[in-house]
Order: C-alpha cells, then sequence, then structure tokens
C-alpha cells in the first residue's frame, strides 16, 4: 500500500492512500450504520405485497378464500366510521386474486376461475377499476380455457366488450382471436368461430394492421368453404389476394388463394363462373397463368366439364406429387369429385 506524507497543522502525518484498493465492503456498511466491529453479519429483510402473495401461493387456497370471504363481507356491511370502505374492498379483491392463484398451482382451474370473477366483480362494481377486471377476467380465461371453455369464452366475451368501450380495437382483436380459438378448438362450434374469426379481422383491420386482418380473413375463408359457404369464401379468398398481390411480402402467397378460390368455384357446380373467375385471375396476376396452380384448375375443370372421374382423379395425383395436397384442399376436392359422380348418376 502507498504512503503519502502531507503538510498539517500539527506537523508531519502520514495518511495511507486506499484509492487502489478501496475500503473492504464491511467497513462502508459499519460506517454507514454507525457500528465499529467489521464482522457483522446484515441481512436485508423482505416485506411488501409481493412477498405476501408469494407466501400464499403456497397456502391452502380455501383458507384464502375464506379471509376473502370475509374481507368482503366486513367492506360491504355496516358503517365505516373512520373510512377505510376502499381499503377493505381492496383487500378483497387482493386475497381473492391469491386465492385464484394458489388454485391455480394446485390445478384446480374451476376454483381458480371462479375466485378470480369474484375480484373482478369487485373491482367493477366496488372500486371502479374496469380495466383491472377486464385484466383478471382474462386471467379467469386462461385458467378456465382447458376444463370449462364455455366459462372461458364468456368471461372473455365480457373482457373484449370492455376493451371495445375504450376504443383498444387492437386489444379487443387479439382477444377475439383467442375467443374465435376456443369455439374452434375446445367447443368445436365452426359457426360462432367463423363468426369471431370475422369480427376480429374487421377489427385488426380497423386498426390498420393489414397482414393481421388477412391472416383472420383467410381463417374466415377456410371455415366458410369447409362449412359449405363457397361464396363467402370466394368472396374472402379472391379480396386477399387483390391485397397482397403489390406486397412483396405476400405475394408468392397469391397463387394460393387463387388456388383456393378457384376450388370453392369448382365446388358451387358453376362452371360458367368458373371459367370467367380463372380468366380474372390471369388479369390479376399475368405470372399466375404459368403456374402449376393455374394449370391444376384449367384440368379440373375440364375434367368436371366432361364428367371425367378418372381424369379428374388422374390430375390431382399428379399434381400431389410435387405439391401435396393438404386436407383442406382434400376435403374440397373430394366434394368436387363427388359432384362430378352425383351428375352421371342423374344423368344415367
Amino acid at each position: 500500500m502507498q504512503v503519502n506524507t502531507k503538510k498539517s497543522l500539527g506537523g508531519d502525518r502520514k495518511i495511507k492512500d486506499t484509492a487502489s484498493t478501496g475500503p473492504p465492503i464491511h467497513a462502508l456498511i459499519d460506517s454507514t450504520f454507525g457500528h465499529t466491529t467489521s464482522h457483522r453479519i446484515f441481512t436485508v429483510p423482505l416485506y411488501g405485497r409481493n412477498t405476501r402473495k408469494i407466501s400464499n401461493m403456497t397456502q391452502d387456497p380455501r383458507v384464502l378464500l375464506q379471509k376473502a370471504d370475509k374481507a368482503l363481507s366486513g367492506a360491504s356491511g355496516g358503517f365505516s366510521w373512520f373510512g377505510g370502505r376502499t381499503e377493505k374492498y381492496e383487500s378483497a379483491a387482493d386475497l381473492y386474486t391469491q386465492a385464484a392463484n394458489a388454485f391455480r398451482v394446485q390445478k384446480m382451474s374451476k376454483e381458480a376461475g371462479q375466485a378470480f370473477e369474484k375480484a373482478a366483480v369487485i373491482q367493477t362494481q366496488n372500486l371502479n377499476e374496469p380495466d383491472d377486471a377486464a385484466n383478471t377476467l382474462q386471467e379467469a380465461f386462461k385458467v378456465y380455457r382447458k376444463s370449462d371453455p364455455e366459462d372461458a369464452a364468456r368471461v372473455l366475451q365480457s373482457a373484449i366488450q370492455h376493451y371495445v368501450l375504450r376504443g383498444n380495437l387492437r386489444r379487443a382483436a387479439t382477444q377475439q382471436q383467442y375467443l374465435a380459438e376456443v369455439y374452434e378448438v375446445e367447443l368445436g362450434d365452426m359457426k360462432k368461430a367463423l363468426e369471431a374469426y370475422e369480427k376480429a379481422a374487421e377489427w385488426f383491420e380497423g386498426d390498420n394492421a393489414e397482414a393481421l386482418a388477412n391472416k383472420h380473413f383467410l381463417k374466415v375463408a377456410d371455415l366458410a368453404a369447409l362449412d359449405g359457404d363457397y361464396y363467402k369464401a370466394i368472396t374472402n379468398f379472391e379480396r386477399i389476394g387483390r391485397t397482397s398481390i403489390n406486397n412483396n411480402l405476400m405475394r408468392w402467397s397469391v397463387k394460393d388463394y387463387l388456388l383456393k378460390a378457384g376450388i370453392c368455384h369448382l365446388a358451387t357446380k358453376d362452371l360458367v363462373e368458373t371459367n370467367r373467375a380463372l380468366e380474372s385471375y390471369r388479369e390479376l396476376d399475368p405470372a399466375f397463368a404459368s403456374m402449376r396452380e393455374h394449370q391444376l384448375l384449367v384440368d379440373l375443370t375440364e375434367a368436371v366439364e366432361g364428367g371425367d372421374q378418372e381424369a379428374f382423379a388422374e390430375k390431382l395425383f399428379q399434381y400431389d406429387q410435387l405439391s401435396k395436397l393438404d386436407k383442406w384442399k382434400t376435403t374440397l376436392l373430394l366434394r368436387v369429385k363427388n359432384n362430378i359422380e352425383e351428375a352421371e348418376e342423374d344423368f344415367s
């Protein structure tokens, strides 16, 4: 350690220069708190709501639920001479949320969702905090989704309604997408799923999120076609094709949109309109005329016009060797093939 000698009123004195090494950390702590020992051990206590929540996550959720019920009863009943009723409602909502999370940890989804809903009711009716209530309902949706999808749809609809009233279309659209997925996957209600996807698409479009809007309009088209509403599907496929043709990121997908629209035209049995549509696709995208998707539509249209099931199947087989037909296309093309068979039976 380097030693400097400095002049002072009391004469020469030696001062240790500790700049290069710095004082030991315990010396800094001791000097701060007025201690002289260099061997004290300091611990930092944990305080606050977050710590209590972490602790309560390991508690019996039913005990927390009882505390929440008691807190709500205390806030609702009698008179509050010294104020603090708001704080009591906040405490009740907080306890319900803690109980919900404790139920969630124990994978008790139904009970967790119900506790979240009770917290949301307090936040809405007693605390006038609709934003917090909507967020709480989203949590209820998450825990309900797999075990109680109908309840999941119900609480999410309430949250979505709040976002719409707030004018937050992007958030409403995102949650509407989740609602549509529940209808489609968990509940198997294709009609409600289609309606929900369409509404999500319109809200994304209203928020100038074109890519997200197109994604959901495509979903609408897919579901509409599977449900037999071919004209609705055609409208959406062609619409997205037109909006994507000048977008470098989406242009490559236009051929698939037009192929799907063409298949839907074939499913309508209106061959005049099918040929008219093919002509319009060539005008929309001149490059489409040289693509395999266009040639497939031409070949299939000729097979349908000639009532030739074998030619229809052969053209599909050849196409499938290079470009695998997905489940959606296979389903729709099987319907078209069945139409050929039915036409032959009617003729005979």
